[in-house]
């Protein structure tokens, strides 16, 4: 009987130390939505892969929360546009570049702030097919990556110069 009391000591010990230390299970219930009640800016469903790569983005970037803001919903419509641009002698695109544009209205329920952003990004056009749509993805990633920067940082321009 003796011996299992230094074990059990060490796990009570170990308990209290995990739930002091803020440690948190990685396949806990918790959003990206919310960070510890700081923030409750839900991002709706956005339509197609670019869309579901940017609300996830945004909720990545809105996750601390905004100032003098506690809830509210961000709303996006994304439009994807793809502009072939150097040509080869074979008349196949050399270049291509991928223009994303959100327009965004956050309601708080009491205000609504809206605006316009867009990004860009561009990519060498590989010869082999598959190469081109793994590049095309990749391209659509970092634009998109980098509109939900914008959307968060336009964002928070907006509600600074409202005080």
């Amino acid at each position: 009987m003796t011996r299992l009391r230094p074990p059990l000591i060490i796990v009570l010990i170990t308990c209290l130390w995990l739930t002091a230390c803020g440690f948190q299970p990685v396949h806990s219930n918790q959003g990206l939505s919310t960070t510890n009640g700081v923030s409750s800016i839900v991002v709706p469903q956005i339509e197609g892969r670019a869309g579901h790569t940017l609300r996830k983005a945004l909720l990545r970037e809105l996750g601390p929360g905004l100032p003098d803001i506690e809830t509210g919903t961000l709303t996006v419509t994304l439009d994807e546009s793809l502009r072939r641009l150097a040509i080869r002698p074979d008349e196949a695109a050399a270049r291509t570049d991928i223009t994303v544009t959100g327009r965004y209205v956050l309601d708080t329920g009491t205000d609504a702030i809206s605006g316009r952003a867009s990004a860009e990004s561009s990519f060498n056009v590989p010869t082999s097919t598959f190469g081109d749509i793994a590049a095309q993805t990749s391209a659509s990633d970092r634009a998109v990556t980098l509109l939900a920067q914008r959307i968060a940082d336009d964002l928070r321009l907006k509600l600074a110069a409202r005080e």
